[in-house]
């Protein structure tokens, strides 16, 4: 999807580990032009270039790719070396029963099981020292990580039925449709992600070249959704991209583009936990946090680019957005 942004709450996360090991940490964000003032703001978004450079600083000042959330550091390579094993395998069960083995074999710390249902698969993790991991994100990452490579080791989007986790619900659970596309559920025995058990059976089709590459655009390929990616929350969204921005099109104009009525639309986008309003404003959001840190525009100009009828109401929804005035935002950016 074009100009993605995440919330800050991922980009503390990901500092997190840096800041309790490193005192120079404002200096290294500083010379690679992260704005930290931005980063605080509870409600702000960071462009995607800024969130996967943000990644990659954690990682190699670090060498952890557990990014300072566990008792002993993984360091960078271990990733690439379970990819090199898993492309490997003949299918996706061989090559979970590779992932299980590899933390058995690394980490103290983290857990990977599978246990098989009557129909379903349940990936599951377990980090032993949840105390290294007070905002749950070492969890939540791990997970995001295994579903997306698994289903690119397999050239198959891996649609998840549900997923649980131990922890309460968190306040920015509205990330959570484009994490974890599907029903969640929260203060639950295990932290897992269930599929269908049918998929076990696929083969990896991807090669070792395939993986290097993979592996050299991390975390982009991880975090920013693939084009196989078919939620209706995705299709709606790429629809209004190809739109002229200061005239998105009406509700019952996108279902009929999708070839169905608007009740449908509507019931098909609750399922994901999404909207249509909500699909749009995120949108217009991102496209706003894009234009005010990448083009020289003034925020008039920005109001109307976005189709709001004065930059008093684009002011305001964008302050609803991400907490702070467009100016305001500028300035952290600048």
């Amino acid at each position: 999807m074009k100009h993605l942004t995440f919330s800050s709450h991922y980009a503390r996360a990901a500092l997190y580990g840096l800041e309790q090991r490193r005192s120079d940490w404002r200096a290294l964000l500083a010379a690679r032009a992260i704005d930290y003032g931005l980063i605080r703001e509870p409600l702000a978004r960071i462009p995607a270039d800024q969130f996967v450079s943000l990644f990659r600083l954690v990682w190699r000042t670090l060498d952890d790719e557990f990014m300072g959330r566990t008792q002993r550091s993984c360091r960078v390579g271990h990733f690439h070396l379970m990819g090199s094993l898993a492309v490997h395998a003949n299918n996706l069960q061989e090559v979970l029963q590779q992932i299980m083995r590899c933390y058995d074999l690394f980490s103290d710390d983290v857990q990977i099981a599978v246990f098989e249902h009557d129909e379903y698969v349940e990936l599951s993790l377990t980090h032993r020292q949840p105390q290294l991991d007070p905002d749950n994100f070492l969890v939540e990452w791990l997970l995001l990580v295994w579903h997306r490579f698994c289903g690119w080791l397999i050239d198959h989007k891996i649609v998840l039925s549900k997923a649980t986790f131990q922890h309460p619900l968190p306040p920015h659970f509205d990330e959570y449709q484009f994490v974890y596309p599907c029903r969640c559920y929260f203060d639950q025995p295990r932290n897992s992600l269930f599929f269908s058990k049918n998929l076990l059976t696929m083969p990896v089709v991807r090669s070792e070249q395939e993986l290097d590459q993979f592996v050299q655009s991390s975390p982009r390929n991880l975090m920013i959704w693939s084009a196989e990616d078919d939620s209706f929350t995705t299709r709606v969204r790429r629809l209004l991209e190809s739109c002229d921005s200061t005239r998105l099109p009406t509700l019952e104009q996108v279902a009929g583009q999708l070839h169905m009525t608007s009740y449908t639309l509507c019931r098909k986008l609750k399922a994901e936990g999404s909207a249509y309003q909500k699909i749009k404003d995120n949108l217009r959001r991102d496209q706003a946090v894009i234009m005010l840190t990448r083009q020289n525009l003034s925020i008039a100009e920005i109001s109307s680019e976005l189709g709001f009828a004065e930059p008093g109401a684009f002011s305001r929804a964008f302050k609803g957005w991400t907490g702070v005035s467009p100016l305001a935002y500028r300035q952290h950016e600048g």
